[in-house]
């Protein structure tokens, strides 16, 4: 029986090459592209799942009077693990960038700091060493695979000498397979944290972040009741609110601390896979019962010598099964020709692998199978229920209620396209606003170098020689990027007591940090040197006034921590992250007791000879750190990068946007010139009668117009949904312009016009002997 299935499938996809060609390159298209964003799906929700305690781990946030900060104090880790008996394992995680060095290898590497609890609590493959005893040592160092051949080449790591920072050595003790692309942590080496000094690993200041493994079944919102108030119990210098709470690790990448995260865009990723399948299956359904007719005196002469109704639907069933893993085979062509491309643009490793991965085997076939049961399960329920009687005495009409549900179906993958469309439009236009929009702050050729301990000792006599340059207009340093201010302290200010404080955002930084990024000072003055009180004063922006209460704030007693000084000036609010959040209050001071915190140096040029001027500054940095690779980056890559995520979303809205249009045109075609099929004789008719041309285009086209003028309706309120949902994660975000829904839905009817006006015209002009010859 199935052979004979498979023979009549067969037969039929060459009797109607033109439906089966459509058919097949529309589900292959469905199953390639909603394939390919199910593999971005999978990497999402794949990390961190290689840990064998991912379950039991935890991340320390807290909750500072109802902000949630990521970070954590030093020793509050290591006081949970000795006082509370759930607690397993701890371990703090500093990530930190480090020159390492050996012989003539130096490169700047990421890496982390971390406590010895740190590998039995994540999971990570040691090549050589023993992991029970590899961080042991102060001075030990673990390296990533590719890392160590970085340094080592083809000779032995295990006990060679790497010297960081040009000041201290370190022990390899350790190879560890190279950390998996879907994994939180991203770092090149491991070092013990006691490196840090025992003063500051016992301190309470909040600068690295901790985790906690912790008992199986361990009642969690117990526990954190438990240890909730531990911070204030402990860190006298506090008197605010704070509250600690854990966060499961396998939670980190995919939701944030505020909001859903990132876990957001699997979600509509998911829903864009499911969209684009079911309007490849639609077409089927469309073009399947559109041609329904044509098989009836097939389904009657079956069930005149004897075929169940049962037998029929699986007729059908089998040829858009066969349908769809002929066309399975043609998208698994298309996945590997377009996988490339699609990981530069969604900056991943993604792969396919047919041979030795059973779930991609078994997720190919499974898409395979509902693409060929949902394309064939209506068609076959309609053509099996035909007559025999009447499908064999008369000709078969397709019938009003099968062409009402072939309209809506139209209707309904026309609408999911111009959703599509829409929501990419809207991001293009979201990204654009952030690209132009005033930041408080010109970004544009400001030169990053980082700023080591050497350098630092010699910063003026440095600063002063770059400026010789005429290319070179300014120079100053800081200890944030003005993209990136994240620094949190203590400040109280006149009228409060020390009891009273607030915590805010604040930046060291040198004379020349607002001429040099070109802030605008609106009140008071900005620092100079001539004054010598500026070194215990401060500046802060308008946002921190409003957080004062003052109408004006010159002269006022402000201080961070015990450092009392007086505001001198307020900066115009600028963009101290990125537009994903309001704009929050910052103070900047020169205070040399905070000089230990810079670590930039940044140099405005000019935009011309861009290359001689970085010429100039590499040969410059040589001669006062000549131990020292030269390093830099531009602002704004910086800035460009904290919106990589946002434009790799973007671009992949729009490719399958496009994919989604170009399959509902596909249907389009089919319906049209199945359309053009059954209406030759009145088109043959009306010409004799004298119709023209363009009477019997806009004639044929008017109702698929209507359709799309309809999916229009009803896509835009949907769309309007998305896009909120979509904008919501930014606090400074475009408008949404009713001219974006209008020109959506005018490409879309442009678009179905000229995809059927060709096989239209070429029916109109078919010469109406010939038509009336017909049949």
């Amino acid at each position: 029986m199935f052979k004979n299935y498979f023979t009549t499938a067969l037969r039929n996809i060459r009797k109607y090459k033109t439906f089966s060609s459509i058919n097949i390159l529309g589900l292959a298209l469905g199953i390639a592209a909603s394939s390919l964003i199910l593999l971005w799906v999978e990497d999402e929700l794949s990390y961190d799942k290689y840990h064998n305690n991912l379950d039991n781990l935890y991340k320390i946030v807290l909750n500072v009077e109802g902000e949630w900060w990521g970070s954590s104090n030093w020793a509050l880790s290591p006081i949970l693990k000795q006082q509370y008996p759930e607690v397993e394992r701890a371990t703090r995680y500093a990530d930190r960038t480090r020159l390492l060095e050996y012989r003539e290898n130096r490169f700047y590497e990421s890496g982390a700091f971390v406590d010895e609890d740190f590998l039995e609590m994540f999971s990570y493959q040691f090549i050589e060493g023993n992991p029970e005893t590899a961080l042991s040592t102060i001075n030990s160092i673990i390296l990533t695979e590719e890392t160590a051949i970085k340094y080592f080449a083809s000779e032995d790591p295990m006990g060679k000498i790497l010297t960081m920072n040009n000041e201290t050595n370190f022990t390899v003790t350790g190879i560890i397979e190279n950390v998996p692309s879907s994994s939180t942590f991203q770092f090149n080496f491991l070092a013990p944290v006691e490196i840090f000094g025992e003063e500051r690993l016992n301190s309470w200041w909040v600068e690295s972040t901790s985790y906690l493994l912790l008992k199986k079944n361990t009642q969690i919102e117990n526990f954190t009741e438990k240890i909730s108030g531990i911070v204030m119990k402990y860190d006298t210098r506090t008197q605010q609110n704070i509250e600690i709470s854990l966060q499961p690790y396998k939670r980190l990448h995919l939701y944030s601390l505020s909001g859903t995260g990132p876990v957001l865009y699997v979600y509509i990723f998911s829903l864009i896979a499911l969209l684009i399948l079911l309007i490849a299956c639609i077409n089927y359904i469309n073009l399947s019962t559109a041609r329904a007719r044509n098989r009836a005196k097939e389904i009657g002469m079956r069930k005149v010598v004897g075929a169940a109704k049962t037998n029929i639907i699986r007729q059908f069933l089998y040829e858009s099964i066969i349908l769809s893993f002929i066309a399975l085979v043609i998208a698994v062509i298309m996945i590997t020709f377009f996988l490339p491309a699609f990981n530069i643009l969604s900056g991943k490793q993604l792969f396919l692998n047919i041979t030795g991965n059973l779930s991609h085997i078994i997720g190919l076939i499974g898409i395979a199978l509902f693409t060929g049961l949902i394309s064939g399960s209506y068609p076959a329920l309609i053509l099996s229920s035909f007559k025999p009687v009447i499908v064999l005495k008369t000709s078969m009409s397709s019938g009003s209620g099968k062409s009402l549900f072939r309209k809506i179906l139209v209707v309904s993958q026309f609408s999911a396209a111009i959703i599509l469309i829409i929501s990419t439009v809207i991001i293009y236009k979201q990204l654009n606003y952030i690209r132009n929009k005033d930041l408080g702050f010109n970004r544009e050729h400001i030169v990053i170098i980082p700023l080591n301990e050497i350098l630092s000792r010699n910063y003026e006599s440095y600063k002063n020689e770059i400026l010789q340059n005429p290319k070179i207009i300014n120079v100053t340093t800081a200890s944030n990027m003005p993209t990136g201010i994240g620094n949190i302290n203590p400040v109280y200010w006149e009228g409060q007591t020390t009891e009273n404080y607030k915590t805010i955002n604040w930046a060291a930084v040198d004379y020349d940090y607002f001429d040099t990024f070109e802030m605008t000072i609106v009140d008071g003055r900005k620092f100079l040197r001539e004054y010598s009180t500026d070194l215990q004063n401060y500046i802060i922006n308008e946002e921190a006034v409003k957080l004062m209460g003052f109408e004006s704030v010159i002269g006022k007693m402000f201080s961070i921590w015990e450092n009392e000084g007086r505001i001198i000036g307020v900066v115009k609010n600028f963009h101290s992250n990125s537009l994903h959040s309001e704009i929050v209050p910052v103070v900047f001071t020169i205070d040399p007791n905070w000089s230990w915190s810079l670590s930039r140096i940044f140099v405005k040029i000019t935009p011309d000879n861009i290359s001689e001027t970085l010429d100039y500054l590499k040969s410059v940095t040589a001669k006062f750190v000549p131990d020292y690779p030269f390093d830099y980056s531009f602002l704004d890559e910086h800035f460009d990068r904290q919106y990589r995520g946002d434009r790799q979303i973007g671009t992949i809205f729009k490719y399958f946007s496009i994919i989604a249009i170009f399959i509902s045109c596909l249907g389009l075609i089919g319906l049209t010139v199945y359309m053009a099929e059954q209406k030759t004789k009145e088109i043959g008719i009306r010409r004799v009668f004298g119709a023209s041309k363009s009477f019997i285009m806009m004639l044929l086209s008017k109702e698929f117009l209507t359709l799309i003028g309809i999916a229009n309706i009803i896509a835009w309120p949907i769309a309007y949904i998305v896009i909120e949902k979509l904008l919501d994660s930014y606090a400074y975000k475009t408008g949404i312009s009713i001219w974006i829904f209008i020109s959506a839905g005018i490409f879309t009817l442009l678009l179905a016009f000229f995809t059927i006006s060709l096989q239209i015209m070429k029916a109109a002009r078919t010469n109406p002997v010939e038509t009336l010859k017909y049949e």
